[in-house]
């Protein structure tokens, strides 16, 4: 969803990728340093420090979209750029829900009912990676561009941060459960329409 209107976060992005660019380091480093935020944000979930780790999932969020428009900008946008913001964004997926996990277990945060914590966010885990992976193999397949959906990495990071500002990432990560595997559902059965 949030995907649709890239182009205009786009336009607003440029004057600060611009400013960051300035100070000369790759888009690379930029993704590495995203990488650095979400571990540090993970940790301030599995203490149970929700304000401050909604805080540094924004600026996680952030990072996540300048490397990209720091590459535009300067011409550099690479295969292998991709490839790594592609994994960088995997393992702070992962690291972001291991640290809620940690959390639900050792009670810095509260339950969210029906399953316990632990098994929330192991169903988020599945439905983050399940959603890119979904799109990947769907359009190696030939599907054309398959963004459909509306958990997309974007989405799922706002969720959670405005869940935890206000002090309810247990219920953002329910929601991110929901979502996820509905986008899946969803992104399976476009690739069945668009392939033989």
């Amino acid at each position: 969803m949030l995907s649709r209107v890239r182009e205009r976060v786009e336009e607003l992005t440029e004057p600060l990728a611009r400013a960051f660019a300035r100070t000369g380091l790759s888009p690379n480093v930029f993704t590495l340093i995203g990488l650095v935020v979400g571990v540090i944000a993970a940790m301030l979930f599995a203490y149970g420090m929700q304000l401050w780790a909604g805080f540094v999932l924004i600026v996680c969020g952030f990072f996540d979209i300048i490397d990209g428009a720091v590459a535009r900008v300067i011409g550099r946008e690479t295969a292998f750029g991709g490839v790594l913001d592609s994994v960088v964004d995997r393992y702070v997926d992962f690291l972001i829900f291991a640290g809620i996990i940690y959390a639900f277990i050792n009670g810095g945060l509260a339950e969210a009912g029906l399953l316990p914590g632990w098994a929330w966010g192991t169903l988020a885990i599945a439905g983050s990676l399940m959603v890119s992976y979904t799109r990947v193999r769907a359009e190696a397949a030939g599907s054309g561009k398959l963004d459909v959906g509306i958990a997309e990495r974007g989405e799922r990071i706002l969720i959670l941060a405005i869940g935890a500002l206000i002090g309810y990432t247990q219920y953002a990560v329910v929601l991110i459960v929901i979502l996820t595997h509905l986008t899946v559902a969803q992104r399976l059965f476009v690739a069945k329409l668009r392939l033989p």
